[in-house]
């Protein structure tokens, strides 16, 4: 009797599959999808800094029409491009629908989005899908553009669409694909499972609702061996809540519930680590995403103030933190430690405290000087309000270049100096060897 429901089952199964009405059409076969602009792609792959700085210095005389990174400069650049999904019904199918993207065919733990008849753009009989597919007879290309797809670089991933048809007329027990005795609709028909690639290019920018910007993964670059920094680990970027207004109760909360929802539940984050001073987080005791990620507060320096103790830090220093290279110690043994992670770090703008701590860690990690000082740059770009170039760097980021000449002589390799740098901060190797072996894959 178990064979003979077992195989009715099967015989069902490839009934509904053969006759299923909703098809993938973009992306899909493994396509490459691209994740970040063109312009943002073109101003990074430059050898140098100086080449760098020219480009945008000659970009930025020109009018707003002819400039390679367009009009609207600053939303458009921290971000990446969106995930359109395309799909192609045959028998008028118009949904609700259900959208499944995962990381495994089998799409388990996949994101699920739920979408009604309007969400998805239904193009007309005389359109055609991004593929050049004509839309004829009964047939309609539905296409949606996911709003915080935030995918990582390099991975390939899957997705399906369900056409979920919710009539409370269908008779119990009636078979997912089977249609309603009472009206012409169907039951939930499902889509094949299609397939895309995206692009090998970090950075992998986060998209957040709120005002909490400049939110980025640290992962995807190539670090020590080739090894690929994991991505998922460790996301820098913008206070989650304003600066104290008295130095005595934290600011506003810069997140909407579902920001903190989503850093907390879907990125995972279980560190809050704040750069800022006591002044700026006003007796701030817990994370602004909740009671269930730990708040580590360490007031840091930036630039000049990694490597100088007191009154040689500099002005811009002196307010923020005494002592840069305890800081930095302090700061560094955080990411020593698996239990932290996935960890959020952060300043009040995510830039310059924010900026010098990450350009240390990915220097740790092998990652190269070109792609360490690209990762800094990115914040700023494509202007550089404040932080005018010399003639060959920016001027905030020269201090790095000044502070790490004191490691190492004239031949030393620039990842060495960095580990040189975090041996004089009181950073042992096994404690660097610990670091790698956490953040970089196999």
């Amino acid at each position: 009797m178990r064979t003979n429901v077992a195989i009715f089952v099967a015989l069902n199964a490839l009934v509904i599959a053969a006759s299923a009405a909703v098809v993938p059409v973009s992306p899909t076969g493994g396509a490459k999808v691209a994740l970040l602009p063109e312009a943002h792609k073109k101003i990074m792959s430059f050898a140098t800094c100086g080449e760098r700085i020219a480009v945008l210095k000659a970009d930025s005389e020109k009018p707003h029409d002819e400039r390679f990174y367009g009009k609207d400069r600053s939303s458009k650049w921290r971000t990446f491009l969106p995930l359109k999904l395309e799909w192609r019904t045959t028998d008028g199918e118009t949904g609700p629908w259900k959208i499944l993207i995962g990381k495994t065919p089998d799409l388990a733990g996949a994101t699920e989005m739920w979408l009604n008849s309007e969400a998805a753009l239904k193009m007309s009989l005389t359109e055609k899908s991004s593929t050049g597919e004509k839309v004829e007879g009964n047939t309609h290309v539905y296409s949606y553009v996911v709003p915080r797809a935030n995918l990582e670089v390099g991975r390939t991933y899957y997705w399906k669409v369900w056409s979920n048809v919710a009539c409370r007329r269908f008779p119990h027990g009636s078979t997912m694909n089977a249609k309603c005795p009472y009206c012409d609709s169907r039951r939930a028909v499902a889509s094949d499972v299609a397939s895309f690639v995206t692009e090998d290019q970090p950075p992998r920018w986060i998209r957040l609702e709120g005002s909490a910007g400049n939110v980025r993964d640290l992962g995807g670059w190539k670090g020590l061996g080739g090894r690929r920094v994991k991505q998922g680990m460790i996301f820098r970027g913008a206070g989650l809540n304003n600066g104290s207004a008295n130095g005595e109760r934290p600011g506003p909360c810069r997140m909407t519930v579902e920001d903190a929802n989503y850093m907390r539940d879907v990125l995972g984050i279980r560190t809050d680590l704040d750069l800022r001073t006591d002044l700026e987080v006003g007796g701030m005791t817990k994370s602004p995403l909740g009671d269930g990620v730990r708040l580590v507060h360490i007031a840091s320096a930036a630039y000049a103030g990694l490597f100088f103790v007191g009154d040689k830090a500099g002005e811009f220093n002196r307010h923020l933190c005494a002592d840069g290279k305890k800081a930095m110690a302090e700061n560094f043994r955080v990411f020593c430690d698996k239990a932290n992670y996935p960890v959020y770090v952060h300043c009040a703008g995510g830039a310059d405290r924010t900026g010098s701590l990450v350009y240390v860690l990915l220097g740790a990690l092998g990652v190269p000087r070109h792609d360490a000082e690209v990762e800094w740059e990115l914040t700023f770009y494509p202007k550089f309000d404040g932080f005018e170039a010399t003639t060959d760097h920016w001027r905030s980021e020269r201090h790095f270049n000044d502070g790490l000449a004191g490691y190492g002589d004239a031949d030393t390799p620039w990842n060495r100096r960095i580990e040189l740098y975090l041996a004089d901060c009181g950073i042992t190797q096994e404690e660097i060897d610990r670091f790698r072996s956490i953040m970089l894959e196999p």
